[in-house]
């Protein structure tokens, strides 16, 4: 995989301050990891779906037979609110807990960041919306994640909505990073199809764009083409059958490794409009982002032509042709697989109207920065109206 624009004199940043583990049957020693951290009373931060599937119950038999009594949380909804995770905060006060763990996918694993953030530094968590305006380090916080989709298990953010105003807020500070991570694939296999695919589209979507951010740098690039390599030949495979080992093995290597990338490079048009979608319209975080990526994609094709052909490598497409020629290609590709995993392609299908595209284009447009192509309100509108 190329170090597309590197040389001697290339400056660059990247940070990646992350302890995981990863295999079959990892989530299982949680009870001993925590004991390692010196931590007896955890606080555990459940997906709703993931607790009523059960996958809870395992780990919270071993923590009871290793003498730790757990305080449970799930009623974490998706796009957590400010609410939620204030509500968890004070279960896990009156319970004393000195360690949190989120278990599910983005949305526990940053209502557990959000909870330690509570614990440490006070005040109301909206406080620490923007970056790096968390002062104290926060509790240990382990995560398991049981889609493979945010990337949220390496990631120094945490997304969460402000009731007042359904505003997503985005939470940066090296300090939510989780102290460790559990990566096992065999929990994924629960996973309904629907999630499965939004999950997996959206992990894709950070490794495509932070590749073409203009904030990718050398090392961020190969993170970024291997996750894609691990994603995209695997992601139809475990959406049919997410018991498939090797496919789900390589969907959370994918997923893990396109969250250091988003770390490091942030996202463009895509996850701005997606984020707006959630906060302003209750849309799931994986729908918008699988949604809007073709259209997204196809906006930015003429700022960095040469990096979709790139990434039509390391997809699994031919590279014959023009640059341009290949970057249609990628589209359509994208496309297709929207199609065949069947996840929402209109804005319609999820409840939005076009009355509100005016509101999403006002908040979008703060958050499209590191996006590869120069984007103003008006492009903003026509994205929207293309997938209306």
């Amino acid at each position: 995989m190329p170090f597309v624009g590197f040389s001697g004199s290339t400056t660059f940043q990247f940070a990646a301050h992350i302890n995981l583990r990863f295999g079959c049957g990892v989530a299982a020693t949680l009870a001993s990891e925590l004991e390692a951290l010196g931590v007896r009373r955890p606080c555990l931060l459940i997906d709703p779906g993931v607790r009523q599937g059960g996958i809870g119950a395992p780990i919270l038999q071993a923590l009871e037979s290793r003498g730790m009594a757990s305080s449970v949380f799930s009623d974490i909804e998706p796009n957590p609110s400010d609410t939620t995770v204030h509500r968890a905060f004070e279960l896990s006060k009156a319970d004393g807990c000195d360690v949190l763990v989120g278990i599910g996918g983005g949305s526990a694993m940053d209502t557990a960041k959000g909870v330690g953030v509570l614990m440490s530094n006070g005040g109301s968590i909206a406080d620490y919306d923007g970056i790096n305006k968390v002062a104290k380090d926060l509790p240990p916080v382990v995560v398991i994640p049981t889609t493979a989709g945010t990337g949220s298990e390496v990631t120094a953010n945490a997304a969460l909505t402000r009731s007042a105003d359904h505003y997503k807020m985005s939470l940066r500070s090296p300090r939510l990073l989780p102290r460790l991570a559990l990566l096992d694939p065999l929990l994924l296999r629960t996973l309904p199809r629907s999630v499965a695919a939004t999950s997996g589209l959206d992990a894709l979507t950070h490794a495509i764009e932070g590749y073409l951010s203009v904030r990718a740098s050398p090392l961020s690039d190969v993170f970024a083409l291997s996750a894609m390599a691990h994603l995209a030949p695997h992601i139809r495979a475990f959406v049919a059958n997410p018991e498939n080992v090797e496919a789900a093995s390589s969907m959370l290597m994918g997923s893990m490794l396109a969250g250091l990338v988003i770390s490091n490079t942030g996202t463009g048009n895509d996850h701005a409009l997606a984020r707006a979608l959630g906060g302003l319209c209750g849309v799931a975080h994986g729908v918008a982002t699988a949604l809007l990526l073709p259209q997204v994609m196809r906006f930015n094709a003429a700022a960095r032509p040469e990096r979709y052909v790139d990434i039509a490598r390391s997809i699994g497409l031919s590279t014959a042709g023009t640059p341009r020629e290949t970057a249609a290609r990628v589209v359509d590709e994208i496309s297709q697989l929207l199609q065949d995993l069947e996840v929402p392609r209109r804005l319609r299908e999820v409840g939005v109207v076009e009355d509100q595209i005016p509101a999403l284009v006002e908040v979008a447009l703060k958050n499209v920065g590191p996006n590869p192509r120069r984007t103003c309100a008006a492009d903003l509108d026509r994205i929207l109206r293309a997938v209306l």
